[in-house]
């Protein structure tokens, strides 16, 4: 039977009143891959449902055994529709579920990074990414494993060692059966906290990326973070910044429509004011003066004579 390893990391936070809540599943893949895809007939940013997510880790880890408990995810078939969705030839050895409630992570540079829509800054493995409106992520949890069987977690060294064994037992394929269940506390008012928590976060997925590989096995990982005060307004403003980013560091050798009528207008304006004050300038130098607007002209010598 294939190991399906749930970590559940909850960070606990105050709520912002009147935002709204979505839950995003952030599916990496590490060893050799070809498990799961991304499907082009639908965009990452779609909301999806936990029965469907339910259903594509049913698909995706279905033991071989039919001994798996009760409070697991029920044997189904894939959802249609999904961003994501499992190869039909190709399974993967074991997979892990992490579970993450936070509403800043502004001292998680690894957990953002993860969550970022921008595929230039996540990380190459991240196959695609799954919403979910509200939060569910303990309920989907749930559907991995037991609450029962959840191990608490705080910390610390010894939080970082487990992060590190649980990714070493599953790039060596699983332990053979069953479900380990972690949860790892943290308090996001605690920058020291959350620093620590998201340092421990990156080695156990630096572990995963280097051990599956040398191992030749092909482990999934599911990140399930609650996200509260982000709105999906908000999420297109960084969107559009990233990509007004992204289009500064580009060079272009052509001319808009309007750079061109700019400069033409621009142009030829300059060069007819340049005309008409060179022919009003050489009319004043070429006009023939009368001899009694001259000083001590014809009028002062008639003036005298008299």
């Amino acid at each position: 039977m294939r190991t399906i390893l749930s970590i559940g990391l909850t960070a606990l936070v105050a709520s912002s009143s009147g935002a709204s809540a979505e839950t995003t599943i952030v599916v990496l893949e590490f060893g050799p891959g070809g498990s799961v895809h991304r499907s082009a007939s639908s965009g990452s940013a779609e909301s999806t449902s936990p029965a469907a997510v339910a259903s594509f880790w049913n698909v995706l880890h279905r033991p071989s055994s039919s001994t798996s408990s009760s409070k697991r995810a029920p044997t189904m078939g894939q959802h249609a529709g999904m961003s994501v969705v499992p190869d039909l030839f190709t399974r993967a050895d074991a997979g892990i579920v992490i579970g993450l409630r936070a509403d800043s992570l502004k001292s998680m540079p690894n957990a953002k990074s993860l969550l970022s829509d921008d595929d230039a800054a996540a990380p190459s493995n991240v196959v695609g990414r799954l919403r979910i409106p509200g939060n569910v992520g303990a309920e989907l949890v749930k559907l991995v494993a037991p609450s029962d069987d959840v191990e608490m977690v705080e910390i610390g060294a010894d939080a970082g060692r487990r992060l590190l064994s649980t990714a070493e037992a599953a790039a060596s394929g699983g332990k053979g059966g069953g479900i380990e269940a972690l949860s790892l506390v943290v308090d996001a008012s605690d920058a020291g906290a959350a620093s620590a928590a998201d340092e421990q976060l990156g080695r156990m997925l630096s572990t995963l990326k280097d051990r599956a590989a040398v191992n030749g096995k092909t482990v999934v990982l599911h990140l399930v973070v609650d996200r509260e005060g982000e709105t999906a307004g908000r999420r297109l403003q960084d969107q559009d910044a990233n990509a007004d980013g992204n289009a500064n560091s580009y060079s272009y050798n052509q001319k808009s429509m309007y750079e061109i009528q700019s400069f033409n207008l621009y142009l030829w304006t300059s060069v007819g004011l340049f005309v008409v004050v060179a022919m009003v300038m050489g009319a004043f130098i070429d006009m023939p003066l009368f001899p009694d607007t001259l000083l001590f002209g014809e009028s002062g010598k008639m003036a005298g004579s008299d």
